[in-house]
């Protein structure tokens, strides 16, 4: 309960971020602007992936780190590689951001808008992919705030983002019709009031984590970095890859449609998600310290909670939403249930909440691993997940079973890549002392490996 208590303003954290930004790409868009307006945003979804990839890098990768270090009592060194990721991190946000809108056409062109959906994907970019330095700083400060021992900051973050994002969409687009154009804005602002928050709190010195001199060693940093979140960061990619083939897919088999219904499944189906992965990521960081102190019972009893909440938790949710399903479908498109629309997002909802369990379990995994100083089992994972199990599933069943193929292929693939986990977490049970014998072959060595210094 205890672990749970500490995690539970994650949690809320997570539900409420993915809450209200579905209620601003998703509802506001699709009731206001209409669906046409909502597939340009969707299309758009890739080059978001690539960019909450290095954002899911910097923060993942270097929270864990961080995280390490405080366990063996290098606090100031936990400080210093945050400082350095902050700034690493805003670089690489400047540089894509310089890059999207030097080749916003060509880009916007290569991920299937045409003439009637280009003008206001080009909107999208210019606005919200500019902001991509903020964008990737404040995930580096949500991802900090557990480590810093104040997950609540998180939570409140997250409502101030979310209620910024609503209050903007109603004046921008219910009330001044301002389409994209409003929702590009409410987006960006609610972005940085929440960075402008965390700036404020780690300048705090009585914060455990804050902004100290970063020694420039940002290459040493990198490179821990970019192994320990590596993992995290291919996920992330992967959907940049499988969202641009679902897209072209969706577009060829059914039309822009298609991409409007995907959006609103994986909006629904992200948000049931989101619980669970907060409880994950933050936990992260717990599983962490454990490991570099090398705390093996203490370890073993969190891992087997950890378990556990993902088993009950995953089967709960999946429940609610297959029982909710047709009212939050309806929220998005209108009462109107008779539309080949409405039918078309049911039925694939339905099909892809099942996956709900597989997911998170395939989400939970690999976290573990990169917690417990092993993110090349990670990467396996990963890799083997989403770049060949799902795109074989991507590409398979859709030619088997046409456009009932899009939506079972998620689902498909990620039951097989929650077995391919599970396999891994056995093999691994003696490593790290979560097993029934209670040895830990790994927790045996020094404090920290070297290539995580």
């Amino acid at each position: 309960m205890q672990l749970i208590r500490f995690a539970l303003p994650a949690i809320l954290t997570n539900l409420c971020a993915q809450l209200f930004k579905s209620l601003d790409d998703g509802l506001f868009v699709s009731r206001f602007v209409g669906p046409d307006a909502l597939a340009s945003i969707s299309l758009l979804g890739p080059i978001n992936c690539i960019i909450m990839s290095f954002a899911q890098l910097f923060s993942v990768g270097a929270s864990t780190i961080s995280a390490q270090k405080m366990g063996i009592n290098d606090q100031q060194e936990a400080k210093r590689v945050f400082s350095r990721i902050c700034i690493i991190g805003v670089s690489v946000g400047a540089l894509i951001a310089v890059l999207m809108n030097v080749f916003c056409d060509p880009v916007c062109r290569f991920l299937g808008a045409d003439d009637a959906l280009i003008a206001n994907s080009r909107i999208y970019v210019r606005i919200v992919h500019t902001n991509a330095p903020v964008n990737i700083l404040v995930a580096i400060f949500s991802a900090y705030y557990a480590t810093a021992g104040r997950p609540d900051m998180g939570l409140v973050c997250s409502i101030l983002n979310g209620a910024m994002n609503i209050i903007f969409d109603i004046i921008f687009i219910a009330m001044m019709d301002m389409g994209v154009i409003g929702s590009s804005l409410s987006t960006i602002f609610g972005e940085i009031a929440v960075a402008i928050v965390g700036l404020f709190f780690y300048t705090r010195k009585k914060n455990e984590i804050y902004f100290v001199k970063p020694e420039k060693e940002y290459k040493s940093t990198f490179l821990a970095t970019w192994k320990s979140g590596f993992s995290q960061f291919i996920n992330s990619l992967s959907f940049s890859v499988t969202g641009f083939t679902t897209n072209h897919i969706l577009l060829s088999v059914i039309g822009s449609d298609g991409v409007s219904a995907n959006t609103v499944i994986n909006d629904i189906r992200i948000i049931f998600n989101s619980a669970i992965v907060g409880f994950i990521t933050c936990v992260g960081p717990v599983i962490a310290y454990n490991y570099g102190s090398r705390n093996v019972e203490r370890l073993r009893k969190i891992l087997t909670h950890y378990f556990k909440f993902w088993l009950f938790g995953s089967l709960i949710v999946t429940f609610i939403g297959l029982f909710l399903r047709q009212p939050l479908i309806s929220i998005f498109f209108g009462s109107d249930t008779t539309t080949d629309l409405y039918k078309m997002t049911h039925l694939g909802l339905s099909i892809e909440m099942i996956a709900v369990l597989f997911s998170c379990g395939c989400i939970l995994v690999m976290r573990m691993f990169v917690a417990l100083g092993s993110p090349k089992t990670a990467s396996i994972l990963t890799v083997s997940r989403n770049f060949i199990i799902r795109m074989s599933m991507l590409l398979l069943l859709p030619w088997l079973f046409d456009d009932l193929g899009v939506w079972l292929a998620f689902p498909v693939s990620e039951a097989i890549s929650c077995m391919v986990g599970a396999v891994i977490v056995i093999r691994n049970a003696d490593n790290y002392g979560y097993g029934k014998s209670g040895i830990a072959l790994r927790m045996m060595d020094e404090p920290l490996i070297k290539a995580d210094a």
